[in-house]
């Protein structure tokens, strides 16, 4: 059951970081391609489901024993998240995708301390930091397993958040926060199997796909006002519970299930390279007249295209410990030369 469990949200990962790709290969290869429905909608849950996942799947593997040597733990997160994150924009960007010899180095760290780049790794790695605050509380204090205090230490742990908003010190806290919802959203789902039947239910699914397609409509991309947040969350909220549900009910073809597992298991690794490869051509090539059905399709392949020279890119800078490092966090191998 654990087993299945796990090979379900590799599934889920697998298929929601292909959807990730879609929207920069939309961006980057479609004329006008941030007018694209297929992409206004996408982006109302894409980033949040992935969250929701990164939440899950720490629910379930990040255990109080981080404690034992909690330092190594932190020191583990930092290789594998915070490492790529800053060598990506520092030391690929500047030698290989810039058109210009200038490179200001302490700019471009200052614009990545203030949640720039790959703002999701950064994201990621301190709401992890985070959680193991609140595993820790949880651990201490609510070994019963009551719902009602795990949430009274997100509710702390919130509040604090908001203090630091409100103090302005942050840039990013608002968006910051949203993504905090999301994460422990899946590490409340994970932990308690009442939560999971209650996703997995008719009436459940049902409400939420019709409040999706009732509120994606109204959403416009690109604007931070507040309500058009509450849209996007109510939205993305919805199509959690979708994909949750569906995505679980569904039948791969083996050839195909292997391929969505195996890009699942390494989404983090799809997501610092894409961006290297979505754009196809140095300018958009695939007309904005085309319906919604044929762009999913036409993008749809690309993506899957994009996907497989990610695979193979990660591969061959994988067989450098230092590349590899750097790039992806991948702990030092002595097997490697």
């Amino acid at each position: 059951m654990e087993k299945e469990r796990i090979l379900y949200i590799d599934r889920l990962r697998g298929i929601n970081i292909l959807l990730v790709v879609m929207g920069h290969v939309i961006t980057g290869n479609v004329i006008n391609g941030e007018r694209a429905e297929i992409l206004i909608y996408g982006s109302t849950f894409r980033m949040p489901l992935f969250m929701f996942l990164c939440g899950y799947v720490a629910s379930k593997v990040i255990k109080p024993k981080i404690f034992d040597n909690y330092g190594a733990f932190v020191l583990k997160k930092t290789r594998t998240i915070l490492l790529p994150f800053f060598a990506w924009p520092l030391l690929v960007d500047p030698f290989f995708f810039s058109d210009t010899l200038e490179f200001n180095f302490f700019e471009t760290f200052k614009d990545l301390i203030n949640g720039g780049g790959f703002w999701f790794l950064y994201y990621l790695f301190f709401i992890t930091m985070l959680y193991s605050l609140w595993l820790f509380l949880s651990y201490r204090f609510n070994a019963n397993k009551n719902i009602v205090y795990d949430l009274v230490f997100l509710l702390i742990i919130g509040l604090a958040l908001i203090v630091i908003w409100q103090l302005d010190v942050i840039s990013f806290m608002r968006n910051f926060m949203l993504f905090y919802v999301f994460y422990f959203l899946g590490v409340i789902v994970a932990k308690y199997d009442f939560l999971s039947k209650l996703l997995m239910s008719k009436i459940g699914v049902s409400i939420s796909l019709l409040a999706f397609i009732l509120l994606v409509g109204h959403y416009q991309y690109g604007i931070s006002s507040f309500k058009n947040t509450i849209i996007k969350l109510s939205c993305a909220i919805s199509a959690i519970v979708v994909f949750y549900n569906v995505i679980r009910q569904l039948t791969f073809n083996s050839f195909i299930d292997k391929y969505i597992r195996l890009w699942g298991v390494h989404s983090l690794v799809l997501y610092v390279t894409n961006t290297y490869v979505a754009y196809l051509y140095p300018s958009s090539f695939i007309s904005e007249e085309l319906n919604q059905i044929p762009l999913f399709v036409v993008t749809g392949l690309l993506t899957v295209f994009v996907a497989v020279v990610c695979m193979l890119i990660y591969k061959v800078f994988s067989y450098s410990n230092i590349l590899g490092l750097l790039l992806y966090g991948n702990k030092i191998s002595l097997k490697n030369n």
